[in-house]
């Protein structure tokens, strides 16, 4: 399925001296960019359990777009983004990418599901096509870092990183069962926890996979439950799974403190766990708390963003419904803000090469998301730390400061 939209650009700025774009005389040289449009390209699961993953954050792009657009573009260029669904096939999102690149001729692509990665990076690489922000990135795919790949979104061994160095942290943990998932960024996580906690006075006493169509989580938990974990870990997986791990641990009882990992400790699991006792359950965030929680450290741009996507879209979000998903779109939108702001100082002679430049200059810069991201030739994953959240009386709060890693 192919849906076109044409969407948002920028109020023109004159950045000549942060202008990275030069270098070809003809804009027509460079695919996707003329005179008056930058193409863009997008493929996600738009339809099956995970399609409003998809269909939703390809709102946030065209919400963006289209406020860049109303004002008169990136240097008097609009943005134009052409999407087509994927399903959770990785070999049709090849299919897609390579229907973008190859008849759609887009200048870039933006985000992308993490098990997409390692099959589709070879072709974008081998046409030069820049792609932004696919969604947790296999650890190898960013470190080294790949010249045409850039993450915001962190990878599955970073944020594994920031939950063990909090646990570790508060001493009273000394038992650690986990449950991952069934896939290559589950057992990347699992490998980058036991690395995380050598030395210290936690150890891995239990560790069980777990699929994502899975439809019971009774074997994993049993499993744990023989080990005694002080604290369970749920890394590595979609919502499904990890909700199924939570209502197990509950319903036999465990007497556990339970960590969500990125992305899931968001609303939607909360929805999926209705009904289910989640006071005290512990997650894991990339910045800012989303609304609508009740200790929000919601930023103004989350704010603003959330309520631009309402006017957009109220067919979508229904305004002021606490139940009403907007908080992960609020993010990817704020994500397309990081794309728009690298457009601007890659100068009006937009370049391939000059976007990649651009974002390998931004040093500390403000997401909007309540973290910062930095970028250089030899580090493309932005963002190195989060927070560490709580449920508390239903919703989540932050429960730590700024965890910061230090990559380089």
């Amino acid at each position: 399925m192919k849906r076109t939209m044409v969407t948002a650009g920028v109020m023109v700025l004159v950045l000549s001296a942060f202008a990275f774009g030069g270098g070809q005389k003809e804009q027509s040289a460079t695919p996707g960019v003329t005179a008056d449009q930058i193409l863009v390209g997008y493929t996600m699961p738009m339809s099956g359990p995970l399609g409003y993953i998809g269909s939703q954050t390809a709102y946030g792009i065209e919400a963006v777009f289209k406020k860049y657009n109303d004002e008169g573009g990136i240097y008097g260029r609009k943005l134009k983004l052409i999407t087509y669904d994927s399903g959770m096939d990785a070999a049709q999102a090849l299919a897609n990418y390579r229907k973008l690149v190859l008849e759609d001729h887009v200048f870039c692509v933006l985000f992308g599901f993490s098990n997409f990665v390692r099959p589709a990076y070879p072709f974008l690489s081998e046409h030069k096509v820049p792609w932004l922000f696919p969604m947790a990135p296999p650890e190898d795919m960013i470190f080294p870092a790949h010249k045409y790949l850039f993450s915001l979104f962190e990878t599955t061994g970073t944020q594994v990183k920031v939950m063990a160095k909090w646990i570790v942290e508060q001493g009273r943990y000394k038992r650690l069962g986990v449950v991952y998932g069934d896939s290559a960024s589950g057992q990347t996580g699992l490998e980058a926890l036991k690395k995380a906690i050598e030395g210290t006075s936690v150890q891995l006493v239990a560790a069980e996979a777990i699929k994502n169509d899975a439809v019971s989580a009774a074997v994993q938990v049993a499993k744990l439950s023989q080990a005694k974990p002080d604290m369970v870990v749920i890394i590595g997986m979609v919502h499904a799974p990890a909700a199924l791990t939570v209502k197990e641990i509950k319903k036999v009882g465990l007497k556990t403190d339970i960590m969500l990992g990125m992305p899931i400790s968001g609303r939607i699991i909360l929805q999926m766990l209705k009904g289910t006792d989640v006071n005290g359950l512990y997650g894991a965030w990339w910045g800012a708390v989303q609304w609508p929680s009740s200790a929000s450290t919601e930023t103004a741009q989350m704010k603003a963003m959330r309520e631009l996507l309402w006017k957009d879209y109220p067919n979508v979000w229904k305004p002021n419904d606490p139940e009403s998903n907007v908080g992960g779109t609020v993010e990817h939108a704020l994500s397309v803000e990081v794309f728009v702001h690298a457009l601007k100082l890659a100068g009006k002679n937009l370049t391939r090469e000059g976007l990649m430049k651009a974002l390998e200059s931004l040093k500390n810069y403000d997401t909007g998301k309540g973290s910062t991201a930095t970028f250089s030739p030899t580090r493309h994953e932005g963002v190195d730390g989060g927070y560490i959240l709580k449920v508390v009386n239903g919703d989540w709060t932050a429960d730590s400061n700024w965890i910061d890693l230090g990559l380089k």
